[in-house]
């Protein structure tokens, strides 16, 4: 169970970090600016008071989430891409599951979280032999903690180790939707 909350957590973060998944921004409230005329004792003489700057007050995000409503924090950092081999969660992943690295791709959170997530693609090729590493030709995603000591994957409905199966579903259709169209120049690089 505590995999499945942070896992759910990590997928409210991501929506926030891609926009998308119903997140509602409340609008920037400011207080207009007003004018006060001031009493004074001299007859013909009038004078205005401006009222101190206005106060701007910002709202954060919202997610409306299986009918109750949540507050997203403020984005910190921010996510980087690698398909390195001696990137250290790409590693965990060839460490854990014998992967190949040539069909790992990664985006981590800098500065360092527990949401790094390690894309395995199904080896395809287009016909000039490169990789084909899109939405379609994903197979697994790998949700990583900072220090690698949590691995968590998701295949969708099979191939999950440490999520069920709604996780999975979850964990590969954001990655598919929301994360992979972000990063597809890098991947097709």
């Amino acid at each position: 169970m505590k995999g499945c909350k942070k896992l759910l957590v990590s997928g409210l973060l991501v929506c926030l970090l891609f926009g998308g998944c119903g997140v509602q921004d409340t609008e920037s409230t400011t207080a207009p600016a007003t004018t006060v005329p001031a009493t004074t004792t001299a007859p013909a003489a009038t004078t205005t008071t401006t009222a101190p700057a206005p106060e701007t007050t910002t709202q954060a995000a919202t997610i409306v989430f299986g009918g109750e409503v949540y507050t997203v924090p403020e984005k910190s950092g921010d996510m980087l891409f690698t398909d390195d081999p001696s990137n250290k969660f790409i590693r965990a992943v060839t460490d854990k599951y014998g992967v190949d690295a040539s069909l790992l791709a990664c985006i981590y959170k800098n500065p360092a979280s527990d949401s790094n997530f390690v894309w395995q693609f199904n080896g395809q090729k287009d016909a000039d032999g490169k990789p084909l590493r899109t939405p379609d030709t994903l197979k697994y995603v790998y949700l990583l903690s900072a220090d690698c000591t949590s691995i968590v994957r998701a295949g969708g409905f099979t191939g999950n180790d440490g999520v069920n199966i709604a996780s999975g579903v979850l964990m590969m259709q954001t990655a598919k939707r929301l994360m992979i169209p972000e990063f597809q120049d890098q991947l097709n690089a």
